[in-house]
C-alpha cells in the first residue's frame, strides 16, 4: 500500500506544494531493527522509489549568492614574551596562506593566532613593547593593567597551578561590585560570528509585534528580573528585593540600585549613544507589565501575555522604585519574570516609552534593554550585531562584537565553520557527528540541559469555565447556537475547524452529542453542558467516547520507536522521553514507576474494569514501550477500530502537523519516521509542514487546533523544576493567550492548589500527581530530547550559562570564553 504524505509550505507571496510517494516500510523497519541506519530506505533497497512532484506558484524570492574567492590573508607573528618560571611561548613562522574561502557577508577577516601562557603564581613578565596583561576572576577581583617595559603583576591564583586562560566561573558577580570596565579583547575589537538558520527582524515593542522572537534577545541585549544560580530560578538580577505578603494577594518588587548610584540604565542601541532613556524604575516596570499582561491590556501580542495574564493583576507604583502587583491566586514561590521560565513567561525587561519619544517606527526596529550589549546592524535576513559595552553594572564580555549570520543551508554553515567566517552555528542534529569527527567542537551552552519534542494531542477541551474568570466556555457549541456570553470558545473561522466539530478518533469527548444529550448538571465536571454537532455510534460497548479516545492515543504513543530515532537521527545523543512531563534526565524520574488509573477529573480509580487493565496492571508505565506495533494494533482494536484487510476501520486517515520546532530542521526527518510508523498501523497519514508562528500558533491560541502536532508545549526541557506546577497554559488559564490547545479542570484545579503552597515536599508530590494524570490520559507522546548547544570552531573554549527553560542557546554570549 503506497504511502501519501503531503507537505505543504507556505511562505510570504506563494505555497509550495510537494508530494512524496513511498511504498510500504514494514521490510525496511525490519532491516532498521537489525542495527541497518535509516538511509537504507533510499540507497540499498532496490524497491524503493521516490518521485516528488513540485508546484511552484510565482513568489518574490531572495537569492543570496555564494562566491568563492581565493586572496592571500597574512597571519601576523605575534611577539616574544619573556616569562620567568619556564614559561614555553611557540611563536609561529611568517608565512603567506592562501584561504578558500565562502564570503557570505562582505567584511575584512581577521585570523587571531592565541597563545595560552601558564602562570605560576607570581609572575614577572619582560615586555618590549607595550602589552596588556590581564586576569579576570569574577566575585574575586576584575581589572585589566597595563605594563611597558618590565613589569612585575600579583595575581590571587589558588594553590594549584592555574592557567591564564582558565574558564571563569559562570556565576552572576556579586552585584555590589564597582563598576566593571572592557578588558583588552574588547579593546581589540574581537567578532564572534553566530551561522544561524534565519535571523529575524527585531522586535523592539513585543506588545505590538509578532508571536516571534527577536535576535537582539540572543545577543545579550535585555536583562532579567530574576535568573536562574546556583539551583534557585528566582535569583534577583534587576530586582534588589521582593516579598509575597501573608494572604499570597500580592507581590512587591524593589528594582537594583546601580554600584554608582540611581537605576540601572537602558542603553542605547548604536548610533544613538546621546540620547537617554532614563533607568529601570517603578515607572517604566509597570509600563512594561501592564501593556504586556492580557489582563490589563487584552489587545497585546506579546507571545508571554497570557502567561502574565494567568497570575498578574494590574500594577502598581509605590515608590520611584517599587511596584506592586495584584495576584490572580496565592503564590508563594515563584513568579513569571525569570529568564529561567520560572511559571513560563521568559523575556527579560524591554523598554516601552521610546514610542513616545522616538515614534512607533523607530521603536518597532531599535531593542532597548540593560544588558551588555546594544543593538547595532541588523537586517533581517542577513545579519544582526549586538556591540559590548566597555562598562557595564554587571560584567563586561571578552569581545567586543556578537553577529548573527544568516545562513539557511546546513552546508552553508558547515563551510562557514570550515572557512573561518564562523565561530559558532546551530546546525541539524545528526550532522554533529560528523563535524565532531572533523575536529569542531559540541559546546553545550547550557550544560546538562535538554530540550525536547513531544506530539501535543490539541483539542482535548474538558473544561466548561474559564478557570480564572468563571465565565463560560462553551467548547461543544460553535455557530449561531454559541452563547452570547460564551467567552473565546474553540471554534474557527472555517468548516470543521472546531476539535467538536466531528468525532475525532483521537479527541476524547466528555459532554453530549445529538444521540446522547448532556444536561447541565446531570454528572460531576458538568455543571455547564451542551452537546456537540455529531452522532457517537462507533464506541464499543462499555467504553466511553473519553476512554476510546484515550486507547487511541496510548496506541500512537506505543508505536513511536523512541529508541530508533535517537539512534538513527540523533547519534545517539540525545534520550527517549515519554511525556512532555517526564523522562530520563528529569527531576523525579523513576523507569519503574507506573500511573495508576484516573478518571478525567482527577480521581483515581480501580483500573482492572477497563479495556486496558488487562495490557497495563496498573496504569500507563512512565517508560512506554517504543515501537510495539502489536500492542498498538491490539489497543486499537480495544477502542473499536480494528485491522482488516490492511486498512484500520474507522481511522481510515489522520493528519500530523510538523514544522521545523524546536530540536531543529531533523524535527522533520522525525515526522516522517513516525508518519511511516503511523502507517503500519493501517492509516493513511497526510503530513502537513506550515509556518507555525502565523498559522498554528494562531490556531492553538484560539483552541481551534484539532490536529496532532509534532513540537512541545511549555515544559521545554528536563530542567524543569519538581516542585513546580505544570504550566498554566495546559488549562483555560491563559485565554485569550496561547494555550497548547488542551484543558482540563483537575488541572486547573491543581495548579493554583500548587502555587499556594508553601511547603516544597508538598508541592513534589502534588507535581507527581499531576504528572501520572497526564500521563495516563496521554495528552502527550513523548518523543526525544537533546543537548542544549552549538558547533564551534578553535577559537571558543566554552559557554557555560545559566539555565533557561525556553532556549536552546544561551541568551547570554557575555559568558563566552575564548581559547
Amino acid at each position: 500500500m503506497p504511502r501519501a504524505t503531503t507537505r505543504v509550505r507556505p511562505y510570504e507571496t506563494g505555497t509550495r506544494a510537494t508530494t512524496r510517494v513511498r511504498p510500504y516500510v514494514g521490510f525496511a523497519k525490519a532491516l532498521m531493527r537489525k542495527g541497518l541506519l535509516l538511509v537504507l530506505f533510499g540507497s540499498i533497497l532496490a524497491c524503493t522509489t521516490e518521485v516528488v512532484r513540485e508546484v511552484t506558484v510565482e513568489r518574490d524570492v531572495k537569492v543570496v549568492e555564494t562566491v568563492l574567492v581565493e586572496k592571500p590573508i597574512e597571519i601576523p607573528v605575534p611577539q616574544t614574551v619573556i616569562v620567568e618560571k619556564q614559561v614555553t611561548v611557540e611563536v609561529p613562522v611568517e608565512r603567506e596562506v592562501t584561504v578558500v574561502e565562502t564570503v557570505v557577508v562582505e567584511r575584512p577577516i581577521e585570523v587571531p593566532v592565541p597563545q595560552t601562557v601558564v602562570v605560576e603564581k607570581e609572575v614577572t613578565v619582560e615586555v618590549p613593547q607595550t602589552v596588556v596583561v590581564e586576569r579576570i576572576i569574577r566575585e574575586i577581583v576584575q581589572e585589566t593593567v597595563i605594563v611597558e617595559k618590565e613589569v612585575t603583576v600579583e595575581i590571587p591564583v589558588a594553590d594549584d597551578q592555574m592557567s591564564v586562560d582558565t574558564p571563569v566561573p559562570t556565576s552572576t558577580p556579586a552585584f555590589t561590585s564597582p563598576l566593571v570596565t572592557a578588558p583588552k579583547s574588547m579593546e581589540e575589537d574581537v567578532e564572534l560570528v553566530f551561522a544561524t538558520r534565519r535571523v529575524s527582524a527585531v522586535i523592539g515593542l513585543p506588545t505590538i509585534g509578532p508571536y516571534a522572537g527577536t535576535p537582539t534577545v540572543g545577543g545579550g541585549v535585555e536583562e532579567y528580573f530574576f535568573v536562574f544560580e546556583n539551583g534557585d530560578p528566582m535569583t534577583p538580577e534587576l530586582v534588589e528585593s521582593w516579598d509575597i505578603d501573608p494572604a499570597g494577594t500580592r507581590v512587591r518588587m524593589t528594582m537594583r540600585t546601580h554600584p554608582a548610584g540611581g537605576g540601572i540604565p537602558f542603553n542605547p542601541p548604536v548610533g544613538f549613544e546621546d540620547m537617554d532613556f532614563g533607568v529601570v524604575d517603578a515607572d517604566s516596570v509597570v509600563r512594561y507589565l501592564n501593556e504586556s499582561n492580557a489582563t490589563t491590556n487584552p489587545d497585546s501580542t506579546y507571545g508571554n501575555s497570557g502567561d502574565l495574564a494567568a497570575i498578574f493583576l494590574e500594577a502598581k507604583k509605590i515608590d520611584d522604585m517599587t511596584v506592586e502587583i495584584g495576584l490572580v491566586s496565592p503564590i508563594f514561590f515563584c513568579l513569571p519574570l525569570s529568564q529561567f521560565g520560572c511559571l513560563s513567561a521568559a523575556r527579560g525587561l524591554y523598554y516601552l516609552a521610546h514610542a513616545n519619544s522616538m515614534g512607533l517606527e523607530w521603536a518597532r526596529e531599535h531593542h532597548i534593554g540593560t544588558g551588555p550589549f546594544v543593538q547595532g546592524r541588523c537586517v533581517p535576513g542577513d545579519s544582526c550585531t549586538t556591540e559590548a559595552l566597555d562598562e557595564h553594572w554587571r560584567t563586561v564580555p571578552g569581545f567586543g562584537k556578537f553577529t548573527y549570520v544568516q545562513a539557511s543551508e546546513n552546508n552553508t554553515r558547515i563551510a562557514m565553520l570550515r572557512n573561518g567566517m564562523a565561530d559558532m552555528a546551530s546546525l541539524d542534529f545528526k550532522l554533529v557527528p560528523g563535524m565532531v569527527q572533523e575536529g569542531f567542537q559540541f559546546v553545550e551552552t547550557m550544560p546538562g540541559g535538554f530540550v525536547g519534542q513531544s506530539i501535543l494531542f490539541p483539542g482535548l477541551l474538558w473544561e466548561h469555565t474559564h478557570s480564572r474568570t468563571g465565565e463560560p466556555l462553551e467548547p461543544w457549541t460553535c455557530g449561531s447556537e454559541r452563547s452570547a456570553d460564551a467567552y473565546y470558545n474553540a471554534c474557527g473561522s472555517g468548516p470543521n475547524e472546531g476539535p467538536f466539530t466531528q468525532d475525532y478518533p483521537w479527541i476524547g469527548n466528555p459532554w453530549g452529542t445529538l444521540d446522547a444529550p448532556c444536561t447541565e448538571g446531570d454528572a460531576p465536571g458538568r455543571e455547564r453542558c451542551g452537546n456537540a454537532p455529531y452522532r457517537d455510534v462507533d464506541n464499543p460497548p462499555g467504553i466511553s467516547d473519553m476512554e476510546q479516545a484515550r486507547l487511541v492515543r496510548m496506541a500512537l504513543s506505543i508505536a513511536v520507536d523512541r529508541n530508533e530515532i535517537n539512534n538513527v537521527f540523533l547519534d545517539g545523543r540525545g534520550t527517549p522521553i515519554y511525556s512532555e512531563y517526564m523522562g530520563p534526565e528529569y527531576p523525579g524520574w523513576d523507569a519503574e514507576r507506573t500511573t495508576g488509573c484516573w478518571d478525567w477529573l482527577g480521581n483515581q480509580i480501580d483500573c482492572s474494569p477497563l479495556a486496558a487493565g488487562t495490557i497495563f496492571e496498573n496504569g500507563n508505565p512512565w517508560a512506554m514501550p517504543n515501537g510495539d506495533l502489536a500492542l498498538a494494533d491490539a489497543l486499537f482494536a480495544a477502542a473499536g477500530y480494528p485491522l482488516v484487510d490492511g486498512r484500520r476501520q474507522g481511522v481510515e486517515s489522520m493528519t500530523l502537523q510538523a514544522y521545523v520546532a524546536e530540536i531543529g530542521e531533523v524535527s522533520l526527518e522525525v515526522a516522517d519516521y513516525i508518519t511511516a510508523q503511523w502507517e503500519q498501523l493501517g492509516i493513511e497519514i497526510e503530513e502537513v509542514i506550515e509556518d507555525y508562528g502565523g498559522v498554528i500558533s494562531q490556531r492553538m491560541r484560539r483552541r481551534v487546533q484539532h490536529l496532532p502536532v509534532l513540537k512541545n508545549g511549555d515544559i521545554h526541557s528536563n530542567v524543569y523544576p519538581l516542585d513546580f506546577p505544570l504550566p498554566w497554559v495546559d488549562t483555560s488559564s491563559t485565554r485569550p493567550g496561547w494555550g497548547v490547545g488542551f484543558e482540563s479542570q483537575p488541572g486547573a484545579k491543581w495548579l493554583f492548589e500548587i502555587l499556594a503552597e508553601p511547603d516544597k515536599a508538598a508541592r513534589e508530590q502534588a507535581h507527581l500527581k499531576w504528572v501520572d494524570w497526564s500521563m495516563y490520559w496521554v495528552q502527550y507522546a513523548g518523543v526525544v530530547q537533546v543537548p542544549k548547544g552549538v558547533v564551534a570552531g578553535p577559537r571558543i573554549d566554552s559557554w557555560n550559562g545559566r539555565q533557561q527553560h525556553y532556549s536552546n542557546i544561551s541568551s547570554n554570549p557575555e559568558f563566552i570564553v575564548l581559547r
